[in-house]
């Protein structure tokens, strides 16, 4: 959305972060309900089909409900790395979809620059959640 993305040719997946670290430590404070109006704003935003965006949210927030346990008292070395595989898994549905939608395959080697710069962003983005936002809401 950003005039910089643009210009470089591709763009990180900031949701991705935010959906991530809230699944993960706060999923108190994001439910299904809201994940879905995301979604909806996200699909008017870059002109996706209707529930595009939702069934891509809905699947990732599953998938980090399931491993919420195992992530959630690791280094953050193990968690970035979990960040990782998420980022793909998400790649490789974000792939999927737009290849449906388009009806032929899109392949995920043109995500790859978007990928690294989701991974890259994330521990200033964590660091920025931490100090600024998880700081100052109640406990759960």
């Amino acid at each position: 959305m950003l005039p910089l993305w643009q210009k470089i040719g591709f763009q990180p997946t900031l949701l991705l972060i935010i959906l991530y670290h809230w699944t993960l430590y706060r999923s108190d404070l994001l439910p299904v309900e809201q994940l879905v109006l995301i979604s909806l704003i996200h699909d008017g935003i870059y002109a996706y089909p209707l529930g595009f965006s939702a069934l891509r949210l809905l699947t990732g927030y599953a998938l980090l409900m399931t491993q919420k346990r195992i992530l959630n008292h690791q280094r953050f070395l193990w968690v970035w790395g979990g960040f990782g595989v998420f980022v793909i898994l998400d790649a490789l549905i974000y792939a999927t979809l737009l290849s449906c939608v388009k009806h032929e395959w899109t392949g995920v080697f043109p995500l790859i620059p978007g990928i690294m710069m989701t991974m890259g962003l994330y521990p200033p983005m964590v660091w920025a959640m931490n100090r600024f936002v998880m700081k100052r809401l109640p406990a759960s």
